[in-house]
């Protein structure tokens, strides 16, 4: 006697996976995920809106994203999402055209002991460490009204 109901164990579900690389198309990345049938990174189609930036984040800081299969078929990955909210500490790369910190009254990078602090109601920019290098090919400029050294 047949069951109607669909052998479970033939069922695809979504796997988590690693994007590599963006085709120059942009409309797909190249994917690896746990039981892939070609044992190396194959394309996906993008299954939503992702910003270009979402993308780069996933392949340099190696995010885990959600890949769905299209029919069920493992050789057909969609990929429709990407955790970031499993990023690691140790490392952040951000990559992007420009980059924008904007803090409404501060905004503080710090390493260690070493810092860089903005105010914006001071208009002050104070750098504290224990040595500071600074360096140009051409020309380096201060300008001010008052220059006070030591």
């Amino acid at each position: 006697m047949k069951s109607s109901q669909p052998d479970a164990s033939k069922e695809v579900y979504p796997r988590i996976g690693k994007v590599y690389e963006v085709h120059s198309d942009k409309s797909r990345v190249k994917v690896n995920f746990h039981g892939n049938p070609i044992g190396q990174p194959i394309w996906a189609v993008i299954g939503r809106a992702f910003k270009a930036s979402d993308i780069d984040l996933a392949i340099d800081n190696q995010l885990n994203c959600q890949i769905n299969f299209m029919d069920g078929d493992l050789s057909l990955p969609i990929l429709v999402d990407i955790f970031t909210s499993l990023l690691e500490e140790d490392l952040l790369i951000v990559r992007a055209k420009n980059i924008v910190v904007q803090g409404d009254e501060s905004v503080v990078l710090r390493s260690g002991e070493t810092q860089v602090s903005m105010t914006a109601k001071s208009g002050t920019v104070k750098t504290t460490a224990q040595n500071i290098n600074t360096s140009a090919d051409k020309l380096q400029k201060i300008q001010a009204t008052k220059v006070r050294l030591n």
